[in-house]
């Protein structure tokens, strides 16, 4: 009878060793997720993600490859194979995607835009496997898995959740189009998704159709997940993909500034203390007589180390946006006015702007815009031109403001650092390489982000990326407002 009972639940697919390789790949892919950030809650849900997708092939290997010899052996029963087949299986139909739309949602930063929601609605996510534990008890699913009942609520429970968490990440990636994070976002969404839909559409249809002879398709995600870890492996190579970096070094994408302002703030103490210091022997030595070249010497590094100072917190400090109306036609044209007064080498000129007004912080869109004016104007040269514009694009949510040069330019391999802070390729007192850092922080701050397109000896353009929203339709009537004046409610 056990003998019957096992041959007739056997069906064809892979070999139970290549189920358990299944089950590693999937720890070993979700495990490098964990490690490249491991107090991130982020890194942390998508890792308890895989670790549900990996009970799906560590069942099958436990029950039909492991289990009949444990039988045979008499280390267990047949009643013991099939309850814990049963309850592995509601795990993994029960548990697993709820666990991915809590990904999805940290995904979404909803826990730092709206807390109260989304300490309400984490636990709510799980109500509906509560619900299902109730009407199918995960003792049953081995028997219920041949109900068609049981096939077609399973399926449309797991495809709900699928499609709401595929609908939040594909709501992030647009709204976030522009921003300096987003490549490492959409590589982030994309790695989860493949495996993902591909589980959704070989698992479940199959048995809501009643297709018998696919009921393995699904084992095919030993080769998703395959190119998963190898796609992993290849983006860690280069820009870098779920906070690591294995070519440079181990980075956080989402928080990584902190370090640098903590160390702004430790090193800036430090100086500012022995600075004094040396400013007042600085002063004791010229009112001592002392000579004036080795006076003036001191006096110069001292002014460096205080604008050094100065600008390192400017730079690495958080940025915090006052936005309103700018007009950058104004704002550019000053600009260009400011440098020919000042002399400079190359020419500066707006050769198109438009007059839409962009909602903006204005105090930090001139400063960043000053930082790139000053770089095109130093690698143009005596007799080169340096170009500002800027175009709105409503129908496309963006504006763009451009600073262009036709001067040295740079490789490719330079221009991949030219936004870390500390990298620069000037020599000098005052070259920090801060600069085009805060400018990446400024347009990070914006929902924004700052590109570069430059090739050795053909210039250099650098592009500000701003979203922009659309206006919100004003709410009617309300608050005794006149709902036929066009004025009622809120905006």
């Amino acid at each position: 009878m056990e003998q019957t009972a096992w041959t007739g639940v056997m069906m064809d697919g892979l070999p139970g060793e290549m189920l358990l390789v299944l089950a590693f790949l999937l720890w070993m892919v979700f495990g490098l997720i964990l490690v490249s950030n491991p107090r991130n809650p982020l890194n942390q849900w998508c890792f308890a993600s895989g670790m549900l997708f990996s009970v799906g092939a560590l069942k099958e290997f436990i029950f039909y490859s492991l289990g009949p010899k444990l039988v045979q052996k008499g280390i267990w029963t047949a009643a013991f194979s099939n309850a814990l087949y049963s309850v592995l299986s509601a795990v993994f139909y029960y548990l697993t995607m709820p666990t991915v739309v809590v990904f999805c949602l940290y995904f979404h930063r909803l826990g730092q835009t709206n807390r109260c929601l989304f300490r309400h609605l984490r636990p709510m996510v799980y109500l509906p496997a509560l619900a299902m534990a109730i009407i199918f008890p995960c003792t049953r699913i081995l028997s219920l898995q041949h109900e068609t009942a049981f096939c077609l609520a399973v399926g449309i429970y797991n495809w709900c959740y699928g499609l709401a968490g595929t609908g939040i990440l594909i709501h992030v990636l647009i709204s976030e189009r522009l921003s300096a994070n987003f490549r490492q976002r959409s590589l982030a969404a994309v790695s989860l998704l493949v495996p993902l839909w591909f589980w959704m559409l070989s698992a479940f249809p199959y048995h809501a159709l009643g297709i018998p002879n696919l009921s393995k398709v699904w084992q095919l995600n030993l080769v998703v997940i395959l190119f998963v870890l190898f796609y992993y492996i290849y983006h860690a190579f280069r820009g870098g993909i779920w906070g690591i970096r294995f070519r440079r070094e181990t980075y956080d994408w989402s928080s990584g500034k902190q370090v640098l302002q903590k160390n702004a703030q430790f090193v800036n103490h430090a100086l500012k203390n022995d600075l004094a210091k040396i400013e007042w022997c600085t002063d004791f030595l010229a009112a001592q007589g002392a000579s004036a070249r080795e006076v003036e010497i001191l006096r110069r590094s001292a002014s460096h180390l205080k604008e050094f100072i100065s600008r390192t917190q400017l730079y690495s400090q958080e940025i915090t946006l006052a936005p309103e109306a700018c007009d950058v036609g104004m704002l550019l044209q000053g600009l260009a006015e400011e440098h020919a007064l000042a002399g400079t080498r190359a020419a500066v000129r707006v050769v198109c702007c438009d007059s839409e007004p962009l909602l903006c912080d204005g105090a930090h869109l001139e400063e960043a815009l000053r930082n790139l004016l000053l770089n095109a104007v130093d690698a143009a040269g005596e007799k080169g031109e340096v170009t500002l514009s800027y175009c709105s694009l409503p129908n496309r949510r963006r504006a763009v403001i451009t600073v262009s040069d036709n001067g040295c330019g740079m490789d490719a391999e330079t221009a991949k650092y030219i936004f870390e802070p500390y990298y620069t390729t000037k020599n000098g007192e005052k070259n920090l390489g801060l600069g085009l850092y805060y400018c990446w922080n400024v347009m990070n701050a914006h929902g924004g982000s700052i590109r570069v397109s430059s090739e050795p000896g053909a210039g250099s353009t650098f592009m500000l990326l701003f979203p922009i929203k659309r206006p919100k339709r004003k709410k009617e009537a309300g608050n005794g407002a006149d709902p036929h004046s066009g004025r009622g409610g809120r905006p």
